[in-house]
């Protein structure tokens, strides 16, 4: 079964298949992890929104949906530049909403730019089946990897891992808080209003998983969360808001981090939290944390941020501990429990 229907067909081609993964709640999940089952097996169905996640979007929206265009603008004038074939190839999910909107405005500007979705995901590594039909739909072609931001650079470790010789780990974000990505509109910490929703501004999809070893990346339309989907809503939010920009847009003139996750580590460990894969920075990454797992701190730039009151409320609610230090270097991170490991 396809999830094409997911979509509208002329902004992606969607590079995945329709499964049933096992269904597992936030604590079967969290000790399933520390048991050594992979994260690609496992899935959580997605709940209904929060009033919090509905008010951080419609926040997000509108405090910077402005700034969100120009940076669409500015990554789609960066591919356009960098390549004469250019093709996007968006990393489900966070990702694929990006790569709706380049395209729709690469059409704006009188380009055809082509978009697919896949997967990728840690420990797994991206979909090769996925990867193979793209690759021979465009054999000649330049393939850009787009994703929404970086956290610490797991998702460029894992491209630059798993890519096969001859494909460059081209990823492009609208934001890169770790300094990681080759193409970056800002290096900027922001919440990209799709982060707090998740599921009902990216096309119903689910969060990817595997379904059989070597077979093409599975997901579910996450069918009872219909009723609440704003998926062409968004991206015609989107398209209105980067249209605004021509294809002359320069990147944001803010500085590359050097490695700004071992701050966020180190502060981690202090708190008996030593696995990397615990520890999650950005606000987007954190966001996702308070979402789908079981968050055990929370570290903020400020208390005031308008961008991380989403977290700082979920937060409280939860009787999850948060520690403000301005020198943060990204607006929010948060970790999780490492457990009972036996």
């Amino acid at each position: 079964m396809s999830l094409a229907h997911t979509f509208f067909s002329e902004d992606v081609e969607v590079q995945l298949q329709s499964g049933s993964p096992r269904l597992v709640s936030v604590c079967e999940k969290e000790a399933l992890l520390r048991q050594g089952v992979s994260y690609g097996q496992l899935l959580t169905p997605e709940a209904v929104p929060s009033p919090a996640q509905e008010a951080a979007y419609a926040a997000a929206l509108a405090r910077d949906g402005e700034r969100v265009g120009r940076l669409l603008a500015v990554l789609t004038a960066q591919v356009l530049r960098e390549s004469g074939k250019p093709v996007l190839v968006s990393l489900a999910r966070a990702g694929t909403p990006v790569g709706c909107a380049m395209r729709r405005l690469a059409r704006h500007w009188g380009h055809d730019l082509p978009h697919h979705t896949l997967s990728i995901i840690r420990g797994e590594g991206i979909d090769q089946v996925a990867l193979a039909r793209v690759r021979q739909a465009h054999p000649i072609a330049d393939l850009f990897f787009v994703d929404g931001w970086t956290g610490k650079g797991s998702i460029m470790g894992t491209l630059t891992q798993s890519l096969p010789a001859g494909i460059s780990p081209r990823l492009a974000v609208l934001s890169d808080p770790a300094g990681v990505a080759p193409y970056a509109a800002t290096h900027d910490d922001l919440l990209l209003p799709h982060a707090a929703l998740n599921a009902t501004v990216c096309g119903l999809l689910s969060r990817t998983f595997v379904q059989q070893s070597g077979g093409l990346h599975a997901a579910r339309t996450e069918e009872h969360l219909r009723s609440l989907d704003r998926t062409g809503e968004y991206l015609d939010a989107l398209e209105q808001l980067s249209r605004r920009f021509g294809p002359d847009e320069r990147p944001e003139p803010t500085p590359r981090p050097q490695r700004p996750w071992e701050t966020v580590l180190a502060l981690a460990a202090q708190a008996g939290v030593v696995d990397p894969h615990l520890v999650k920075p950005s606000v987007g990454e954190a966001t996702r944390v308070f979402l789908r797992r079981e968050p055990a701190g929370l570290l903020l730039r400020s208390a005031a941020h308008p961008a991380t009151q989403h977290l700082l409320g979920m937060a409280q609610e939860r009787g999850v501990p948060v520690t403000l230090l301005p020198d943060l270097p990204y607006l929010a991170a948060a970790w999780i429990a490492p457990g009972d490991t036996e």
